[in-house]
């Protein structure tokens, strides 16, 4: 059974809905995923990568040996010109991350 048709949500408009309970002028843009400014310039093989660099560094972070958390990392930062190859990249713990990036920061 077909839907009953309503008018527009926005005060003093006698038209029929479309999106969102608006009429056509009034109806929100639709949707578009934005990418995160962080993620921008990822490549899009990133997910190949960290696959390729987990299994090179054999699944054990590279400076104190543990084998659970484990992230992906830049050597060199994107932000200071690290590339996204993989010889910049490297497998951390998330606490080794963040003593590494802690430490990135102050200096």
């Amino acid at each position: 059974m077909p839907r009953a048709k309503s008018i527009c949500l926005t005060a003093r408009c006698p038209r029929v809905t479309v999106r969102a309970g608006r009429c056509e002028t009034h109806a929100p843009p639709p949707r578009t995923w934005r990418t995160s400014a962080r993620n921008k310039n990822r490549p899009g093989d990133f997910h190949s990568r960290r696959a390729t660099v987990l299994a090179r560094d054999r699944f054990t972070c590279q400076r104190c040996g543990s084998k659970t958390e484990l992230e992906v990392d830049h050597l060199v930062p994107i932000a200071k010109g690290g590339t996204w190859e993989l010889s910049n990249l490297w497998v951390l713990c998330a606490t080794c991350h963040r003593q590494k990036t802690y430490y990135e920061d102050r200096a």
